[in-house]
């Protein structure tokens, strides 16, 4: 069977040398999200097309990394076939559920709504039917929660209530269950983690930090006039030294603007200084972006934004904070929007599965695909806007994703972005190779 180099591979501009001396060039396979060094030679050989002249070891190391792939191969078509396998795979369900429809806080770039308004009684009820009833599919072998918001955590109480029957179901039907949530941090303590990660089996917190103290407070400040900086510090610092709680990750992330572009060099020392640089806190930077509303005052320039995030990416090699310099792995659905094993249950009940359309005024009135007291519980969520995704992709010429080398590891990024106009490509896509050099260091590897 003849091979030829696939059309989803990105080299190093830059050669690199070892602690050993020896030169090397990075491979980014994006088929499965494997950077390789390789050896400059060899690189030159895969640029001509020379395959014959590769040792058998390196040969089966770049098929492995799908670096090499069959000559006859339609690359695009095999993706878009494991992507809607994937998407049409029911053995792990995903439900993103919001206890209440509340937020304790007032974000300057923030589209949603939010009101004092928790799961109604019956409405608790019917999500616990609608989800136990995926569980006990004899096709489900995993089922994933999602806490999201508005603030979560001002539904705590429902978080618990909810957990209860859903856990009982999934260990009576052997399916396995874990649970994450999305919080602004400000009303979390240790007691209450302690209960989601052992009761309720969370075992990952993403949490918001926008900046120092007085950037963060500024950003994303509490609707009572308080401060939330401290609280959030203090909270994961006591959760990397409690035991029992070596299960539970967290994730830090950092959504930029131009009112906090200048601080994150800040922060990020500021976090080191506390203790954050564990190999349980992974930092996450990402652009300010729409969510329903109209950010582009906030907004930073891309460009500017791709460059600054290499500056941030070596501060945190130096400073040994956790990062994902490029994505790891192949994305096999894009996102929840793109199958129908996902879905989103808001604190009102619409079913959606965009998780951009709770709590927005106008897609909680008009986009909803259906309710959770009302539609059947043995069905699948009806289909949304964008199940269509990779048929799309196909067709070409809503987004340039099926000429693009990224698409393995990206899928598209944003479907809903890209159907309202905006050019949504991820910054690596234009720093690559800043990212490879930032690799390189990972690997105490310099440039030549």
């Amino acid at each position: 069977m003849g091979q030829k180099v696939s059309r989803y591979v990105a080299f190093s501009d830059h050669t690199y040398r070892d602690s050993d001396g020896d030169a090397w060039q990075l491979l980014y396979a994006t088929r499965t999200g494997l950077v390789l060094p390789v050896m400059a030679e060899v690189v030159g050989l895969l640029r001509e097309g020379d395959l014959a002249a590769l040792a058998d070891e390196v040969r089966e190391g770049l098929t492995a990394a799908q670096a090499l792939v069959d000559e006859q191969s339609d690359e695009l078509s095999d993706l878009l076939a494991e992507r809607r396998a994937a998407a049409a795979d029911r053995s792990k369900l995903t439900y993103a559920l919001l206890p209440t429809s509340y937020c304790n806080m007032g974000c300057t770039y923030c589209g949603q709504a939010h009101t004092r308004k928790r799961l109604e009684p019956n409405h608790r009820d019917a999500v616990v039917r609608r989800v136990a009833a995926g569980i006990a599919r004899p096709t489900t072998k995993a089922v994933e929660i999602g806490w999201f918001g508005g603030e979560p955590m001002a539904g705590y109480p429902v978080i618990r209530e909810l957990s209860r029957p859903l856990i009982e179901a999934a260990d009576e039907h052997g399916v396995d269950y874990k649970a994450h949530i999305v919080t602004n941090g400000s009303l979390l303590t240790m007691e209450r983690l302690a209960t989601l990660h052992h009761e309720c089996r969370v075992v990952h917190a993403e949490i918001t930090l926008d900046g120092p103290q007085r950037i963060h407070d500024v950003h994303r400040p509490l609707k009572n006039g308080k401060g939330s900086f401290q609280h959030i510090v203090r909270v994961v610092q006591q959760v990397l030294r409690e035991p029992g709680l070596e299960g539970l990750t967290i994730g830090l992330r950092t959504n930029v603007s131009r009112d906090n572009a200048a601080y994150v060099e800040e922060y990020l020392r500021l976090m080191a200084e506390a203790g954050m640089a564990d190999d349980r806190v992974v930092f996450s930077i990402h652009e300010v972006h729409s969510w329903g509303n109209d950010v582009s005052e906030l907004q930073v320039a891309r460009a500017g934004f791709a460059e600054q995030e290499l500056e941030w990416m070596r501060l945190m090699t130096e400073l040994d904070l956790r990062f994902q310099t490029l994505p790891g792995e192949a994305k096999k659905t894009v996102c929840v929007a793109v199958t129908r094993s996902a879905e989103i249950i808001s604190s009102t009940g619409n079913v959606f599965s965009c998780s951009e359309h709770p709590l927005v005024p106008e897609a909680e009135q008009n986009r909803a695909l259906a309710h959770v007291d009302t539609h059947p519980v043995q069905q699948a969520r009806p289909l949304g806007e964008f199940d269509d995704w990779y048929d799309s992709v196909e067709r070409g010429g809503e987004s340039p994703c099926d000429r693009c080398l990224f698409f393995p590891v990206c899928g598209g990024f944003c479907p809903k972005q890209w159907r309202e106009g905006t050019v949504t490509c991820p910054s690596f896509k234009t720093n690559l190779q800043g990212r490879f050099d930032v690799t390189a260091q990972l690997n105490e590897m310099q440039p030549i």
